[in-house]
């Protein structure tokens, strides 16, 4: 399922890798009911809910109207109760807000301030099965990065002292620090990196006591946000993190392993989650210029496998057909349409992808698909194409949501549906040059004066952030 809720002006919509947006209740009358958290623009947070089989979510709902255009992060706890922090958009002082569950709905409470000494951002929010919260962020003086935590013991309605204090100061500060909380079976702990130099961990037990000293997870440069932590069931610790390549390290409760690279090409946002004290995470993968793939990992074998599609309907098409009408042959550019290489795709006989009434693109996948991704060496001129699909019986005619391209520019991005909810129930498969695929039909209706060239053909949209529900 992929259904569209809204779209967002929020420079950090999802927030950040190591954060939390898509949460579900665990019990009661409303068990699975799932609620996305999202910023919208700068300045408001709002959620939407919506039960299985979650293809109908219910109107946007405001938390926050005064939210900075940073990342923020929430928590449900085991009633139902949701509770968000960010940074509000004049002071940046870091505040939350409690949304009570009741009949099935949540209210948004009033706003409690943690801190307002210096300008705070990147918060992490955590809770302790017993209901004590904590939170992580950056504490920002000057342009010095601090991360700092802090708790709650009395379901957000104060935070340690009052909001004058800082809570814990974890690292000494340095140019950049982003951190994330957990909850283990004995222990609080923040991951954190420390002015990129590299990846820490510090630790507190959940009876009372001291943080322990900084342990480095990893060392070297460039680290940043993309990197997550979890905590398996058997309370093993895990950290992903991209720093040049994708790498994991896992805490056994005893001693760290080794660092074991997932993917040599690196990966954005990474998020790890555990099932059954398996390892999983999943990332996005650059494909090309503004194409990226979701991909996911696991170590269900004793040993990570290869990184595989996880959307296999996002991704290079499964055939490319070319249909020169003139000489009434097909063209397999399946290879062609996937790689990046410059004005490769055309059909032989004619030299480009389509020019003359008749002549067809053929894009097809083993799934319906809702995206296209044309990267062109030449712009078609003077033409126009109709798009179709197969309903069972016919081709049937429509207007791609995101407008009727002719190929008449050199980089598209060319939505078909919102979602894909939207895609039409009757799409059927279809026999085309020797091949049964879910086709997008794409015929010229008038002959082009110029034919275009491709360089690449994908259904690889550019994500720039997703969330798992972990």
């Amino acid at each position: 399922m992929q259904k569209k809720i809204t779209e967002t002006t929020g420079s950090y919509g999802l927030g950040m890798p190591p954060g939390r947006k898509l949460l579900r209740v665990s019990s009661g009358q409303y068990a699975g009911r799932l609620v996305a958290i999202m910023q919208t623009s700068s300045g408001e947070i709002k959620y939407s809910y919506a039960d299985r089989p979650y293809t109908s979510w219910s109107s946007l709902t405001v938390i926050a109207t005064a939210a900075a255009d940073q990342p923020c992060d929430c928590v449900m706890d085991n009633d139902g109760h949701i509770h968000v922090v960010y940074s509000e958009n004049s002071t940046e002082y870091l505040v939350t807000r409690k949304l009570t569950f009741s009949g099935g709905t949540w209210s948004v409470g009033s706003k409690v301030t943690v801190y307002n000494g210096y300008p705070s951002r990147y918060p992490s929010l955590a809770i302790e099965t017993g209901g004590k919260l904590w939170v992580s962020w950056t504490r920002i003086d000057g342009g010095v990065r601090y991360a700092h935590a802090k708790s709650s013991t009395d379901g957000g309605a104060t935070w340690g002292s009052g909001p004058s204090d800082s809570g814990d100061a974890l690292t000494a500060g340095a140019s950049s620090a982003y951190s994330k909380v957990l909850v283990g079976p004995n222990d609080i702990h923040v991951v954190y990196t420390n002015g990129g130099l590299n990846l820490s961990i510090r630790s507190q037990p959940i009876a009372g006591g001291n943080w322990t000293g900084e342990y480095n997870i990893a060392t070297g440069t460039t680290f940043d946000q993309h990197f997550d932590a979890a905590i398996s069931s058997d309370g093993s610790l895990g950290v992903v993190f991209d720093h040049g390549q994708l790498k994991y390290r896992e805490h056994n409760g005893v001693s760290w392993g080794s660092v074991v690279t997932l993917d040599s090409d690196g990966g954005d946002f990474p998020q790890l989650l555990f099932s059954d004290g398996v390892p999983a995470i999943v990332y996005l993968s650059s494909l090309a210029s503004d194409q990226v793939l979701v991909k996911c990992t696991t170590r269900a074998t004793g040993s990570f496998s290869s990184p595989a599609v996880l959307d296999e309907r996002a991704k290079q098409f499964d055939s490319v057909t070319l249909y020169d009408a003139s000489a009434a042959s097909y063209a397999d550019l399946t290879n062609a349409a996937g790689s990046s290489s410059t004005a490769d795709i055309y059909h032989p006989n004619s030299s480009v992808l389509i020019k003359d009434s008749g002549d067809i693109i053929y894009l097809g996948m083993d799934q319906r698909f809702r995206y296209v991704k044309f990267l062109l060496s030449t712009a078609g001129s003077g033409g126009t194409v109709v798009y179709s699909y197969w309903d069972g019986s016919n081709w049937k005619a429509f207007t791609p949501t995101g407008g009727s391209f002719n190929l008449d520019s050199t980089d598209k991005n060319l939505l078909l549906w919102d979602d894909y909810v939207s895609m039409p129930g009757d799409w059927q498969k279809k026999l085309v040059n020797g091949q049964t695929r879910f086709w997008l039909k794409i015929e010229v209706d008038s002959a082009f004066t110029t034919g275009p060239i491709g360089s690449q053909i994908t259904a690889a949209s550019d994500l720039q952030a997703f969330i798992v529900r972990r």
